[in-house]
């Protein structure tokens, strides 16, 4: 049997890795690769076709410089506007039509609340500058990233090189003694490569994190993906600061995600706790229970869920089989939905929704459909939901976002599910033979799942009770050496 991502924690169960440390700034360095790593073993058990952990894509810095104009523009009319009690920094990556224009499905609601006194900084999803943002105090993280990207290239040297296959030996060396787990030469390499580059621009980019606090001077940060140990350092820079930072849920916390598990040599640390976030904020209690790291959770509850369904037309006809694919097999998913079409016949029609990551990929080999089978292009998968019967899915916060608005929300049991799904509330299938029974036999209502667990409700209540305590307390500290 595989192991569980509680089992894989073994590789940094040793106090050891604390000793490993940035040659230039001293910052620990396990931040740097853990997240990569774990992903490099949970890939070799369950995505052996497509791996988790891949080069960088090509085009990237063509794209992003033809981005950079825009961006600057953007910048520049915010420039004199940056102070603000409350920063969010965003990936860029919850983006959809709100009302003809650009929203952030996973940060704007947060910062609607707060207009007047709360600035966001936003990446961008692959490249493209919103059109007509909703957000108005808006700034884009790129021009800052290109800055930090070229400083590190021009910064590289042997030293971080070598470091990097330091720490990659040490916990490679766990993970085959340990279990049994053996990277393919390649697949350690670029982890080296990954490392190396992000040790030699370690330097610029907490350069980069102490501008920006200084300049916009928060008393709190809410930080997507704050969790993430590749943010360990924005988490340590704020702290020095007396910045409080605090991650939004953004999808899916459970016992097989790698940023909400840690072991207990990192929890009993006060060292590593630096590179944590204060406060976790969750759609509800259940993620929360999920999630096994030293910081606050905040029960606030999932604005977009709540008001997206309030708006959804509940009277559209249940026609589809709504598959939502993982981001990284989606040809899997293509398969799985023609088979499926092939055994329920005509009465619904099979759609393979693509995960936000892969979407622009999928688009542009595949277009609208594949092989008879519709592919989603709707960017709000509410409205997705609408239509379905039936939402089926391994790896996806949409299974429980289902609940109560498709008629089934359906774990597809696959050892992959299985692991990142150790315990659920949701009705299995391991097999396309027991989906398609499913979909063809199971009545409307016996799915019957309590969801105030999962999704606590008066998110607006709860979030301005939240503020309240977070921006108690003094003033930011300046970082100015």
């Amino acid at each position: 049997m595989n192991p569980s991502l509680q089992e894989l924690l073994v590789v940094e169960e040793d106090a050891e890795i604390l000793a490993f440390r940035c040659p230039d700034a001293g910052y620990l360095t396990w931040p740097l690769l853990r997240n990569q790593f774990l992903r490099a073993l949970i890939s070799s058990l369950y995505y052996r076709e497509t791996p988790l952990i891949a080069p960088p894509a090509e085009g990237r810095h063509r794209r992003a410089l033809a981005a950079l104009p825009k961006t600057l523009w953007k910048n520049a009319r915010q420039w004199s506007a940056m102070r603000s009690d409350i920063l969010v920094m965003a990936s860029g990556a919850g983006h959809f039509t709100k009302e003809g224009r650009s929203f952030n499905r996973i940060t704007d609601y947060f910062a609607m609340e707060r207009p007047e006194s709360t600035l966001t900084i936003e990446g961008l999803m692959d490249w493209q500058v919103p059109v007509r943002p909703f957000n108005q105090r808006t700034c884009y993280y790129l021009p800052w990233q290109g800055a930090m990207e070229l400083r590190g290239r021009l910064n590289r040297q042997n030293r971080h090189d070598v470091h990097a296959r330091e720490l990659v030996a040490f916990v490679h060396a766990k993970a085959v003694k340990l279990l049994g787990l053996e990277l393919p030469e390649t697949q350690l390499r670029l982890l080296e490569s990954l490392v190396a580059g992000k040790l030699a621009k370690l330097p610029s980019m907490a350069d980069t994190y102490r501008s920006l606090l200084d300049r916009v001077r928060p008393r709190l940060v809410l930080l997507e993906q704050g969790c993430y140990s590749d943010l360990g350092v924005f988490n340590h820079v704020a702290r020095q600061a007396g910045v409080r930072v605090a991650e939004p849920q953004h999808g899916m916390i459970t016992g097989g995600h790698d940023a909400y598990l840690y072991g207990k040599v990192l929890r009993e640390s006060e060292e590593f706790q630096q590179y944590l976030p204060h406060d976790l904020l969750t759609y509800g209690p259940w993620w929360g229970e999920q999630a096994v790291l030293p910081v606050q959770k905040w029960d606030i509850g999932h604005p977009h869920y709540v008001e997206q369904t309030r708006l959804l037309d509940r009277s559209s006809e249940k026609t589809d089989i709504l598959l939502l694919s993982d981001g990284f097999e989606f040809q899997k998913y293509l398969d799985l939905g023609r088979d499926l079409q092939d055994r329920i016949g005509s009465r619904y029609r099979v759609v393979v929704r693509p995960h936000p990551i892969e979407r622009a990929r999928v688009r542009a080999t595949f277009g609208i459909e594949a092989n008879g089978i519709a592919i989603d292009r709707q960017t709000d998968i509410y409205t997705s939901f609408a239509t379905a019967f039936a939402v089926v899915g391994e790896v996806s916060t949409g299974l429980f976002e289902a609940i109560g608005i498709a008629r089934h929300a359906v774990l597809w049991a696959t050892p992959k599910a299985r692991f990142s799904f150790p315990g659920h509330p949701l009705l299995e299938c391991e097999t396309v033979e027991h989906l398609a029974d499913v979909v063809l036999s199971r009545q409307a209502s016996d799915q019957g799942l309590d969801t105030s667990n999962i999704w606590t409700s008066d998110w607006r209540g709860n979030y301005a009770r939240y503020l309240d305590n977070a921006l108690r307390g003094t003033a930011p500290r300046r970082l100015d050496a």
